[in-house]
């Protein structure tokens, strides 16, 4: 069962990375302008998507191995968890195809990698300031 802790971080996340993915190609880069169908159609997929990004990166930090590591430093943990999974995410789109990209020049690849670690590094600290500030019982009661 998904705690209110989960699913608020979540939402939340899913929203700031959703707005942040916005704002860095929307508005930045206005890569937008390069889309070979329409806009709308394009953000309604990229929300379900940020649906899913949202969703591994409040997964991602209750770990076992960041839980060992950094104790109960929610913040710092939601960091590096979403900086991990940015990464991932960055191997994922590139070996798919998916990006924005003007090219496959290592200067665009360490752009792309580099702001989609801290996309999901801003997410994973939205988890993270979720922990602190909203109680689950079933952390307490380990269910």
């Amino acid at each position: 069962m998904l705690s209110k802790r989960f699913l608020i971080s979540w939402l939340a996340s899913s929203v700031v990375m959703f707005i942040l993915f916005y704002v860095w190609h929307g508005l930045f880069l206005t890569d937008f302008a390069r889309l070979s169908y329409p806009k709308e159609i394009f953000l309604i997929f990229s929300a379900l998507v940020y649906l899913i990004i949202g969703f591994v990166v409040s997964k991602a930090i209750d770990t076992k191995l960041l839980e060992n590591v950094f104790k109960r430093n929610s913040l710092l943990k939601g960091l590096i968890s979403g900086a991990v999974c940015g990464f991932g995410f960055f191997l994922m789109a590139t070996v798919v195809g998916v990006s924005f990209s003007a090219g496959s020049r290592i200067q665009n690849l360490l752009l792309d990698v580099s702001w989609q670690v801290i996309e999901q590094a801003i997410g994973g600290l939205v988890v993270g300031i979720v922990h602190v500030f909203v109680f689950d019982p079933a952390t307490i009661f380990g269910d």
